[in-house]
């Protein structure tokens, strides 16, 4: 009986060991938990700081294509009133020339005022075309050295 006394007393040793060992690995798995959970928390702010950059990022993208579709509109526009400039320029131009033709055969009865007109109708259309070819020089993707 006392030995059964005594293999009971270590059979509780044992057991008061082993529930020791069972709680300095519950608490070394709570730390471990704690540790994941702190890391979990840092990782969860860092993607939403990342997901909020992102989001601002997306935003500034939105806005910057919009300020580029409004620019290229903005060109387009620009180029079709260039050309219908251009268009009414070139009309204004051929029917100068045309004036100026009539003008020259009317003004034939008289040699000397005739030559001084048309020299003064020949300055007038060359500063037209110096306009036209300016305002041609300007126009978006016009060649350098193009002569109209």
């Amino acid at each position: 009986m006392l030995q059964d006394l005594d293999q009971l007393a270590a059979r509780i040793g044992q057991l008061v060991q082993r529930t020791r060992q069972l709680h300095a690995e519950r608490d070394a798995l709570r730390a471990r938990l704690n540790e994941t959970e702190a890391e979990q928390r840092v990782l969860k702010q860092r993607a939403a700081e990342r997901e909020a950059e992102i989001v601002t990022l997306q935003s500034k993208l939105q806005e910057h294509d919009g300020a580029v579709s409004a620019m290229l509109e903005q060109a387009q526009q620009a180029e079709v009133a260039l050309r219908e400039q251009l268009a009414r320029e070139t009309a204004e131009r051929h029917s100068l020339e045309s004036r100026f033709s009539a003008r020259e055969t009317e003004l034939q009865g008289n040699l000397h005022t005739r030559d001084t007109e048309l020299q003064r109708l020949r300055v007038a259309a060359a500063s037209a075309r110096e306009r036209i070819d300016a305002v041609l020089a300007r126009l978006p993707g016009a060649p350098s050295g193009e002569q109209h």
